[in-house]
């Protein structure tokens, strides 16, 4: 369907819009599928509750990393050698779009690499195994048996490709590429069918398109309730120091689990985030934001600080939450809606996010332009 663009949302409720394509959502998912659909000549508006990649994209770490949180050992011993070793190379393959795409855009990236370290032997040997594994299966990556952080960590896994951008800056350029339509500001309140198309009913007035895209990562539960046991909102965590007088973070680095992560900006700002399960339902999602005194993650992320960087006690300065979705076996979901089959999603993207981005985005546009299966990450699989 053609239509006229989306006009000036801050005007009467009655009035109803149209395009082809409202991408729900403005990280860094729902920016690359807007601007693949749109250079694919097709009229899209992007309606983000918030700024553009205000979400869990601006307010994460910036690490596009290979695999899943969960070490490859482990992930073998869940799903088998041969699953395990497509998800590693779809995310290496993420990693690398992630490069092409920033450098085509003029988005600056660094490339120094991530360690996954080990607090404790379990840790260790779980490494150990899995660097041999990946080796094996063909990924560059290494095995310390020491720590090169001189943090008091017992060992580390060294991915050398794995990468660091601004998603914000990335999804930015992406939407100003494509010249697509941005609506910040504008929360969506639900979606319905409307003859062959979709009905979409936001904050200011109500659009009608030929297809809907959801890319509302964890908070995929507040538009349809299809989601509450598909995709699991957890709660990040991000705490940060003032910039420092030198550079103590060469590379950036992740617990053998895959929670707690940290990283220094060029600024020399360090980052330490993790994340953790809910501690509210997913129709009370603002109350994951709040910070409380005796919070769970924040006292965690604390206790994690002391252990292993006590010299920065006095420099924390801020602090902030966001929230991201988490499927049931770690991979994002692709696919459509059953009941309303115009609106298309891609979600659960989980603690590597960045990595998944351009992946799930690119096999989400070939499934809503050509029916193609998403193949791993099709929402099917949960049927």
């Amino acid at each position: 369907m053609s239509g006229d663009p989306i006009g000036n949302l801050s005007q009467s409720v009655d009035l109803v819009d149209s395009c082809d394509v409202v991408v729900v959502g403005g990280g860094l998912v729902g920016s690359a599928v807007a601007a693949r659909l749109a250079h694919d000549g097709l009229s899209v508006a992007v309606l983000e509750a918030r700024r553009l990649a205000g979400g869990a994209t601006g307010r994460s770490m910036g690490m596009a990393l290979l695999g899943l949180p969960e070490p490859y050992a482990l992930a073998v011993a869940a799903c088998g050698r041969e699953q395990a070793r497509e998800i590693w190379t779809l995310t290496s393959e993420g990693r690398e779009r992630l490069a092409e795409t920033a450098a085509r855009l003029g988005v600056p990236f660094e490339r120094r690499g991530s360690l996954r370290v080990a607090e404790t032997e379990e840790d260790k040997s779980v490494l150990h195994a899995s660097a041999e594994l990946l080796q094996t299966d063909g990924f560059d990556v290494w095995f310390d048996h020491e720590d090169p952080l001189e943090r008091g960590f017992l060992a580390s896994l060294g991915n050398p490709d794995d990468l660091s951008i601004n998603g914000a800056e990335l999804s930015e350029a992406l939407i100003e590429s494509a010249g697509v339509m941005l609506h910040e500001g504008t929360e969506v309140r639900g979606l319905e069918a409307d003859g062959g198309g979709v009905r979409v009913h936001s904050k200011h007035r109500t659009v009608h398109c030929s297809m809907a895209v959801l890319a509302v990562d964890g908070y995929a539960a507040l538009l349809h309730d299809y989601f509450a046991d598909r995709v699991e909102p957890k709660r990040i965590l991000t705490r940060a120091t003032q910039p420092l007088d030198q550079v103590i973070l060469e590379q950036p680095f992740y617990v053998e689990s895959g929670h707690v992560y940290g990283r220094q900006l060029p600024d020399r700002r360090l980052l330490l985030g993790g994340w953790l399960g809910p501690d509210a339902t997913t129709r009370a999602l603002d109350s994951i934001l709040d910070i409380k005194s005796g919070d769970a993650l924040s006292d965690s992320l604390e206790a994690f600080a002391s252990r292993h960087f006590p010299d920065l006690a006095s420099m924390w300065t801020s602090r902030w939450a966001d929230v991201t979705g988490f499927t049931s076996d770690g991979l994002p979901t692709v696919g459509r809606l059953p009941d309303l089959p115009q609106v298309f999603f891609a979600l659960g993207l989980g603690g590597h996010s960045l990595s998944w981005a351009l992946v799930v985005s690119d096999r989400l546009a070939r499934l809503m332009l050509e029916d193609e299966d998403p193949g791993l990450v099709t929402a099917e699989r949960f049927a």
